[in-house]
């Protein structure tokens, strides 16, 4: 026996056979339809049979009224996997959820068991089931008046007659017996594509063929697969949305049938997808540009015109505009109109930030205990096309000022940048005075950041308890920064990693020691991965050394040590590493640490709150041959707050062997 049913519903009655019906043409991609989660519920005109709904039939005025304001409960007899749907759409569940309190009279019920093996198996056609088989039970000794049984009529109350007493009314208990049978499962499948991407893959165009493959060989319903409406629904999108995103926007479903044989539980599809035309890049216009010039955001244009239109192009060049901070909003749309398919113009909407914004914050951090911090963001200083922030940071232990200088986007698309700072730290037993100035160039793109500069700096130092100067080091040097990150969510991640590594070249100046060349390399990894269901880990490694001859002397800054929130918890910020005869710190030239993580929700009610688990690892030194490291270990919790991981961690130093609290937000790479 051959059934057959098309994108909105497919229905089979193993008890009588049907004529195979033409299938509807597919809704245009431009409005895609979406059946409801269960299929309309039919109701049959008349109760079925006995066997149905095991009532005889009665005195129906007179048992309407026997029922009136009796209770009653459902029980489905049905596997586990199918209960929440049946329990969920079927008419006499429903009924029993929203009517628990009032009764229900006899036709009432009766019409419920009627219509209830029908909608089961209209309901488990959707789940792949074309054979199922459903009763109703009512049973006889459940304490309520049943079919074929007439119930006692109390004599109406006189004078000399007291009233009846009223007893609680019975509950009649129900159950609905489902037997699903073999579930349906995929037999056969022909995708056929058609219009001008199967024109050019005839032509032998290598991009067009590798599309129609990647479709057919994506298909998320092959042979041996459960067929179920929503599966058979969702492979459809997926097939409309790969052909969207790789430049054929107005793909639609020029034919599709699933053909169900209820005897052999198989079913055959068969589909044909109009691809539509290949869109292709036209002009680009701007609406909402005041202050920022026009050149400017066509320079971060990723594409030329002609190239075939991808969406992941237009939202990688989305991305970028966001990340200049010139705009508060950006919007990158386009009329998918065929007539327009060989220069699709691009309209781009976009919001600019106020010219000149100011804000404020109060915080904490490992780094500089209590803390104010004061910013102020310029667009366009002095009508000039740079972006001027200035900030000034006020804390415990750690106060700076400093001035960034950033150009609008130039072509490539770099940024031009002039910074400088000035910024005192109390740390491991010194003050740190640095002064930096640094002038270079910068372009982020979408998975890579990269800075390249010359810098100039000095590292002024002082010890705390004897007041005495114990560096004053300058130094020159050319450096390279470089990012790369792959994480499923930029402030969120559990799954990908990240590097980031710089390097410098540089000439120092010193008043006290010996002037030299000097190099410098860092590097760090950073891992989230998910170790089993509700459990997230987090791996960080980190690596540097500065290269020189002992003797000459390198500025304190460009120097290692470790220790604090994102180093070796337990310990203090940068408390590890070589110190002097004083007991003062004079920085490492090798720095090594690491750090393993795991981390679950304390209940999956409210999964923003993390407990976690940690072991850190980690030391600086003056060479390799005297690293050895200083172990941290503890609990914390976790919320995983719109702004990014808030951590707060209790920790064990090991060295110390004392407790230490660690507070931060976010996360560092």
């Amino acid at each position: 026996m051959l059934l057959s049913g098309g994108l909105l519903g497919l229905s089979a009655q193993p008890a009588r056979a049907q004529t195979p019906a033409a299938t509807p043409a597919e809704t245009p991609a431009s409005a895609p339809t979406r059946p409801p989660a269960a299929p309309p519920v039919v109701t049959p005109a008349a109760p079925a049979a006995a066997a149905s709904a095991p009532m005889s039939p009665g005195d129906a005025a007179a048992e309407d009224a026997e029922l009136q304001g009796v209770t009653w409960a459902l029980t489905i007899e049905a596997p586990d996997a199918l209960r929440p749907v049946l329990e969920r759409y079927l008419d006499l569940a429903r009924y029993q959820r929203a009517d628990r309190k009032e009764g229900i009279t006899r036709g009432e019920l009766m019409r419920l068991l009627s219509a209830a093996p029908a909608q089961v198996r209209q309901l488990l056609e959707t789940e792949g089931y074309f054979g199922a088989k459903a009763r109703t039970e009512l049973p006889q000794d459940s304490g309520a008046p049943s079919a074929g049984t007439q119930a006692a009529t109390a004599p109406p109350a006189t004078a000399a007659t007291p009233p009846a007493t009223t007893t609680a009314a019975p509950v009649i208990q129900v159950r609905l017996w489902v037997d699903p049978g073999p579930r349906t499962t995929v037999g056969g499948l022909r995708l056929d594509v058609h219009g001008e991407l199967a024109t050019a893959a005839a032509a032998g165009d290598g991009p067009a063929r590798a599309l129609i493959e990647q479709l057919r060989r994506q298909w998320a319903l092959p042979n041996g697969q459960p067929f179920t409406r929503e599966g058979w629904d969702d492979a459809k999108t997926a097939v409309l949305t790969l052909l969207r995103t790789e430049g054929y926007p107005a793909a639609s479903w020029a034919h599709s049938a699933a053909q169900v044989d209820a005897q052999a539980h198989q079913a055959k599809l068969q589909l044909d997808v109009a691809s539509g035309p290949l869109f292709r890049f036209g002009s680009f216009s701007f609406e909402g540009l005041s202050q920022v010039r026009l050149d400017a955001v066509l320079a971060l244009r990723n594409v030329a015109t002609g190239e075939p239109l991808r969406e992941q192009a237009l939202l990688n060049y989305q991305d970028r505009l966001v990340k200049t901070g010139l705009f508060d909003t950006v919007a990158v749309t386009y009329d998918p109109d065929p007539e327009l398919a060989q220069a699709t113009p691009i309209l781009v909407r976009v919001r600019e930030r106020s010219l000149q914004q100011a804000t404020t914050g109060v915080g904490i951090s490992d780094l500089s205990g209590p803390r104010v911090t004061l910013e102020h963001l310029h667009q366009r200083p002095f009508d000039l096309g740079w972006q001027a922030k200035t900030k000034l940071q006020l804390g415990r232990d750690a106060r700076s000022l400093s001035l960034d200088l950033t150009s609008h986007p130039q072509p490539g698309p770099y940024r031009n940048l002039v910074a400088g700072s000035l910024s005192e730290t109390e740390a491991s037993g010194l003050r740190v005075i640095s002064e930096r100035l640094r002038l270079g160039r910068t372009q982020d793109t979408e998975r890579i950041e990269r800075t390249y500069y010359v810098e100039l700096q000095r590292a002024f130092t002082r010890d705390l308890a004897t007041n005495l100067v114990t560096d004053d080091t300058s130094a020159a040097s050319v450096n390279y920064q470089w990012v790369w990150r792959r994480f499923d969510h930029p402030v969120l991640p559990t799954q990908g990693w990240g590097i980031s590594a710089d390097g410098a070249v540089g000439h120092s100046f010193a008043t006290e020691q010996r002037s030299g060349w000097f190099s410098r390399g860092n590097a760090r990894l950073t891992a989230y991965w998910t170790p089993g269901e509700n459990w997230y880990g987090q791996t960080r490694m980190e690596l540097g050394e500065v290269f020189s001859r002992n003797s000459v002397a390198v500025p304190y800054t460009l120097l290692f040590r470790a220790g604090g929130d994102d180093s070796v918890r337990g310990y203090g910020y940068q408390s590890l590493g070589p110190t002097d005869a004083t007991g003062s710190a004079v920085g490492g030239r090798v720095l090594a640490t690491g750090s393993l993580e795991l981390a679950r929700p304390f209940s999956l009610k409210h999964p923003a709150w993390w407990g976690a688990v940690f072991a850190d690892a980690g030391n600086a030194a003056t060479g390799w041959n005297t690293w050895s490291a200083a172990w941290g270990y503890g609990a914390g919790v976790r919320w995983r707050s719109p702004v990014g991981a808030l951590r707060v961690d209790l920790a064990w130093g090991q060295q110390l062997r004392r407790l230490r609290l660690h507070f931060t937000v976010g996360i560092t790479l």
